[in-house]
């Protein structure tokens, strides 16, 4: 597509933001969580209604996520997967997450995430998400 950046550089963008989102949540940093999310964005989470639509449904997630964990929280996806074409975007891999409480007690856990980005006045944004658990076995 004319205009678009090498799918190499593309999916090295992509990457970075997932960089930046793990920064910015150790951070707390709701409103860098927010900078490459679409204002029309569709997101299933893992809990609650089968779907938010709309940039401050998805902020209002986000804040409370962050407020359920006054303690640190690390997020990362060691095996974060990109597929570029154009001027979308696909990641997914296995999302581990650890937070700590106010008490000091800590948990951790994974779940599954995959997310669409498209290109939108030069930059990646996200247009949906979509999260999930394991269900036992």
């Amino acid at each position: 597509m004319a205009g678009s950046a090498p799918p190499g550089a593309a999916e090295r963008e992509v990457r970075a933001i997932h960089q930046r989102w793990a920064e910015e949540t150790a951070a707390k940093d709701l409103d860098g969580l927010m900078a490459h999310v679409a204002e029309d964005v569709v997101s299933y989470e893992h809990a609650g209604p089968l779907g938010y639509r709309g940039i401050e449904e998805v902020r209002e997630i986000c804040r409370n996520g962050l407020a359920a964990s006054p303690g640190p929280v690390a997020w990362d996806i060691p095996d974060l997967t990109v597929r570029v074409g154009g001027d979308l975007a696909v990641a997914w891999g296995l999302e581990h997450i650890r937070s700590t409480g106010a008490d000091g007690s800590t948990a951790e856990t994974w779940s599954r995430g995959t997310r669409v980005f498209e290109r939108r006045d030069g930059g990646w944004a996200m247009v949906h998400q979509h999260l999930s658990f394991p269900l036992p076995s």
